[in-house]
């Protein structure tokens, strides 16, 4: 079973639908002008990440994974009932993602095996997402546990949101901004064989994989979306072996759809299944790599949790949460460069400027006393401000200003604490600093400006445009 048409969205859910700025400044549309002109065609550009002060190019959403709704002994119904109630309202996603296993498929059996699917266990996850979320705020994927016994997931597409809605088991949306168009695909890598849940190995029935209509279903609507700023893919199962050998993955059509990522310039693979949480960089057999992020599950095992993932100035910031635990804090610029645990490929460098910006985003149920920043871990805390009531991320977005002429060239930390009625929490990114102005080409002027784009123009292999953007228009000159 494939996929869906794809849908368009301009901004998702209800908390973002606020007007953006629609004037770009004529440097930053030089710069977008010849980013455009060298890049080659691709799904999405995964080093189009910039360091802005502009702060209304920020949205954010939820990712969420296994459900595991009639798990006997869990939170399930009550953890999915926050997130699509209290977390929806508070954090105002675009939009949620819920990457499989929605459903347990033993309706609270006393030896926890699947033996499904069970019509009872859908019907109690459509009685609380139905009244909460729409088909254009909440994408639902299937997973190995709602693909038991169900060959052609006959279900899965009667009772989930996106299977009633789109007659599918793969989706694809985007989110239209006037600074850009961000892609998102969801893939199904649940077993097509209909197998039963096995306590054998090496499947236990789930032999996980992608077969070739879900491989051009994936190629179709990643070539459907060339002029996407970013690509984001979401499936259940890990592309890889953990290490534990009760996690399986994705054993067939895998090579395909790594190409697929890596030819269509896709950022982020985001997944569930092993009930963990990590962050890594999935490298093997592409160029650079993608974003890999595994999500805890939702409503089984401990502990629960989901996350948030943010993109400023096309840069991607994700913090992982505990259900139920506030304040939620996100740093989203600027980027930090151990996003994935290693020194990623796609982020920027920091000017040594007297004026560089932070941003972070701020949720609670309850009300934000202050937020605050400092840097390398020491010093004074000073303090961030709402952005403008008229800002599109308002009142969720902090920002400030940081002088960092004075930092010796090399990695330093920029760290953001919100202290609310909650509670206090942080959130910490490693940046490096560099001692000159990037992009200010011999012989040197002190700044960066059409002079040195027009080096740039002539000469395109002298520096990746992204790093020329986040300078465009900065000096250092006395």
């Amino acid at each position: 079973m494939t996929g869906t048409r794809h849908r368009d969205a301009t901004q998702g859910s209800a908390c973002l639908m606020q007007a953006f700025r629609r004037a770009l400044p004529m440097a930053a549309l030089a710069v977008l002008l010849l980013s455009a002109a060298a890049s080659p065609t691709a799904a999405g550009n995964p080093h189009s990440a910039f360091y802005s002060p502009a702060n209304d190019r920020v949205f954010w959403f939820i990712h969420a994974s296994d459900i595991h709704l009639g798990a006997r002994g869990s939170k399930d119904s009550e953890n999915l009932q926050w997130l699509v109630t209290t977390a929806q309202n508070t954090i105002c996603p675009s939009f949620i993602v819920v990457s499989g296993d929605l459903t347990d498929s033993t309706n609270g059996n006393i030896l926890g095996y699947p033996n499904g699917p069970h019509q009872e266990e859908w019907n109690e996850y459509k009685s609380i997402v139905d009244p909460n979320v729409t088909a254009d705020t909440y994408y639902d994927i299937p997973g190995n546990h709602d693909a038991y016994s169900d060959q052609y997931f006959a279900y899965y597409l009667a009772n989930s949101v996106q299977g009633r809605a789109t007659g599918g088991t793969q989706h694809s949306w985007t989110r239209n901004f006037w600074f850009g168009e961000y892609h998102f695909l969801g893939v199904n890598t649940a077993d097509n064989t209909g197998a039963a849940f096995s306590f054998l190995p090496p499947y236990y029935g789930d032999h996980a994989g992608l077969d070739s209509t879900e491989l051009a279903f994936i190629s179709s609507e990643l070539q459907a979306h060339p002029n996407a700023a970013l690509t984001l893919v979401f499936g259940h199962h890990p592309l890889a072996a953990t290490g534990d050998p009760k996690d399986t993955y994705i054993y067939y059509g895998r090579d395909e759809f790594v190409g697929l990522m890596n030819s269509n310039g896709a950022s982020l693979y985001g997944y569930g299944h092993t009930h963990d949480s990590s962050e890594s960089f999935y490298t093997a057999g592409m160029s650079e790599g993608v974003f890999y992020f595994n999500v805890s599950a939702l409503g089984k095992d401990s502990p629960n949790q989901y996350t948030v993932t943010a993109i400023d100035c096309n840069g991607i910031a994700s913090v992982t949460q505990n259900v139920n635990t506030w304040p939620v804090v996100l740093v989203t610029a600027p980027m930090d460069r151990y996003l994935g645990g290693n020194v990623n490929p796609y982020t920027y460098s920091i000017p040594n400027s007297p004026a560089n910006p932070i941003r972070a985003l701020v949720f609670d149920t309850a009300a934000v006393n202050e937020v605050q920043y400092r840097i390398d871990l020491s010093g004074s805390w000073r303090a961030m401000q709402r952005t403008a009531a008229g800002n599109p991320a308002y009142p969720h977005l902090w920002e400030a200003v940081w002088n960092a002429s004075g930092l010796a060239p090399g990695e330093h930390t920029v760290e953001v604490r919100a202290t609310t009625a909650s509670g206090v929490r942080t959130d910490t990114v490693r940046v490096n600093v560099q001692g000159t102005l990037a992009g200010d080409f011999p012989p040197p002027d002190c700044d960066v400006d059409g002079s040195d784009l027009a080096v740039l123009i002539g000469n395109p292999s002298l520096m990746d445009i992204s790093t020329f953007a986040q300078n465009y228009g900065k000096n250092t000159c006395p």
